[in-house]
């Protein structure tokens, strides 16, 4: 009697466990013929039961119907649930059943189903990418990653003889970037860089990462690396000159500068860098660049400004010294230079004021200049502007 209770029950627990990974094949069955719904109501079942959570095809299926919820737009989060359900597949198949036996007898399943799911995944990230939802869009790129690595454990690849997707990793940095996961967006641009993928932007985003995180020594170290792999490309060379100079680094910058004008001797921006360094350094030599940016672009105003500055403070030194002296000639003569200056500075700003006819500082220069001129009909004209300025900015 007691044998036959046995055999009963054991019966029993074998139709059990047939009848729930039989709503593992219902399920199947019912994509096929795209019953969303009942696809759902059957492998939740066969998922929640313990008779079937623990075998692999219920995990592939699963990720299959939540693939296909996720698409028909009836489950937002299905396609991340989706990869969590083959990970789980790839876990007990390679652990095999209770006596661990039957390892990887659903490998072919599994990588056939992630040849497909993988580009579902992607453009799932490029998706929540475009509505601008880069937390999502981080964590899709970042699986897809995940993925291909499994599959290439999956298939025996060694690490040096499996395929890297070098878009992949420079999308997962872009998307950290845009969520403002910085930690995980520097780990991702320095891979790229180490790949040799996305050039001067991969460069650039990585410095603005550590800007971001506040790290200027990590800044001028990746802009010079960045120079020495992209020496044509003139954005990290224009970065690294300017980072040299926010940090008061004028050797560094003046020496990036020379190569770059060497490289580019029509860069009217380059020479305009040069003058500014050279401003605290040697006034002359800042001229004579400010003087070649202008004569390569006629229009660029800080160059036309900056000598009109430099001439004008160089009169009104002149000026100082002769109010000093007490010999008449002396005065006379300190006077006339200090007039020489001012004279020299006239064009310039009065051509700065051509391009940028709101520009408060030149007006106020102007101002100044035709009073010690007395050009009184300029004065008030540079005065009633200046008026009309704060005016107008007073009544926005």
């Amino acid at each position: 009697m007691k044998r036959i209770i046995l055999l009963l029950i054991l019966v029993f627990s074998i139709s059990a466990a047939y009848a729930q990974k039989g709503k593992v094949t219902a399920a199947d069955s019912y994509l096929t013929t795209n019953d969303l719904d009942n696809a759902k109501k059957a492998i939740d079942a066969a998922l929640a039961n313990e008779k079937s959570n623990t075998w692999p095809k219920t995990y592939i299926v699963a990720a299959k119907v939540y693939t296909e919820l996720y698409k028909n737009g009836k489950d937002d989060q299905g396609i991340m649930k989706a990869y969590d359900f083959y990970q789980k597949a790839i876990e007990l198949d390679l652990k095999g059943d209770e006596k661990g036996k039957k390892k990887g007898k659903y490998k072919k399943d599994i990588l056939f189903a992630l040849t497909f799911f993988t580009q579902d995944l992607t453009n799932a990230a490029i998706e929540a990418f475009n509505k601008e939802d880069y937390e999502t869009s981080y964590k899709a790129f970042d699986a897809v990653l995940k993925l291909e690595d499994a599959i290439n454990k999956l298939e025996g690849l060694k690490p040096e003889d499996a395929t890297v997707d070098t878009t992949i990793i420079y999308n997962c940095a872009l998307a950290a970037y845009n969520a403002k996961d910085w930690k995980d967006a520097e780990n991702y641009f320095k891979k790229t860089i180490e790949l040799g993928y996305g050039g001067g932007d991969a460069v650039l985003l990585l410095t603005q990462v550590y800007s971001n995180m506040g790290d200027s020594a990590k800044m001028g170290e990746t802009l010079k690396m960045g120079f020495e792999k992209y020496p044509e490309d003139e954005r990290v060379l224009t970065s690294l000159i300017q980072y040299y100079i926010s940090t008061e680094q004028n050797d560094a910058a003046l020496e990036y500068l020379n190569k770059a004008i060497e490289k580019d001797p029509e860069n009217a921006r380059y020479y305009m860098a040069r003058g500014v360094l050279y401003e605290s350094i040697d006034k002359e030599k800042s001229i004579e660049n400010y003087k070649k940016a202008i004569e390569i672009d006629p229009k660029m105003f800080d160059a036309l400004y900056n000598i009109g500055v430099i001439y004008y403070n160089k009169g009104v030194e002149e000026q100082n010294k002769a109010n000093e002296m007490s010999d008449y000639k002396e005065f006379q003569k300190a006077k006339k230079m200090a007039e020489g200056y001012w004279e020299k500075a006239l064009p310039y700003l009065e051509k700065a004021l051509e391009i940028n006819p709101n520009d408060r500082n030149v007006l106020e220069s102007l101002k100044g200049l035709y009073y010690r001129f007395d050009r009184m009909d300029k004065y008030n004209e540079m005065k009633a502007r200046i008026e009309a300025l704060d005016n107008s900015s007073s009544s926005n």
